[in-house]
């Protein structure tokens, strides 16, 4: 009788094991969110690490629109500042940092003295643990036209927030989560400090 017993009871938790996968079905890509929009990719340039540029970025604020940078010479423009070093380095942008995304931003309305803060679903380019930065063409700036205008670690959210005063071709650049720490000047506690 113990025999049977033990058999039936391996029979029924091979079945129970077996019941999640096969209740699984098929895995489909998961749909857009609404406020997404694809970044710009056929002005990438794998010579200057422009990689991954057919993803999407979700906007969390309203009066705010954001499409594909369609003007090839501001493309090349994002592409060539995001690589060259000398640059990065004076916005305070980590060495390790590879150009993700680049997009027009708009804003309808006035904006306020503060500037306006807008969130981005990074999730498309950037995962938990990565730094971003984001970072803007300043209209009409003589020297300095760009300006690094949010960064953060990602948490569970995968979002980074932007303060602008002004809108024009935006920039999103990954420091992956292994080298985040570092880039972003964080120190990290060895087992036993506090």
């Amino acid at each position: 009788m113990k025999k049977l017993y033990a058999l039936l009871m391996a029979g029924v938790m091979t079945v129970a094991m077996a019941m999640p996968v096969l209740a699984s079905g098929s895995i489909t890509a998961p749909s857009k969110p609404a406020g997404q929009v694809p970044v710009s990719e056929s002005y990438s340039s794998d010579a200057k690490g422009a990689a991954d540029l057919g993803s999407t970025i979700g906007l969390g604020t309203a009066n705010t629109n954001a499409k594909a940078i369609e003007n090839k010479a501001v493309a090349e423009e994002v592409v060539n500042v995001t690589s060259n070093a000398k640059v990065l380095s004076d916005l305070g942008v980590s060495a390790n940092a590879k150009l993700k995304a680049m997009i027009d931003v708009s804003y309808t309305g006035t904006i306020p003295a503060g500037g306006v803060q807008i969130p981005f679903d990074v999730s498309g380019i950037a995962k938990k643990g990565d730094l971003v930065y984001i970072l803007h063409r300043k209209d009409s700036v003589e020297g300095k036209p760009w300006e690094v205008v949010g960064q953060a670690v990602l948490g569970d959210n995968l979002s980074v927030t932007g303060t602008f005063t002004s809108f024009s071709p935006v920039a999103f650049m990954v420091v992956d989560s292994a080298q985040a720490a570092a880039a972003a000047g964080v120190k990290a506690p060895k087992t036993g400090e506090f």
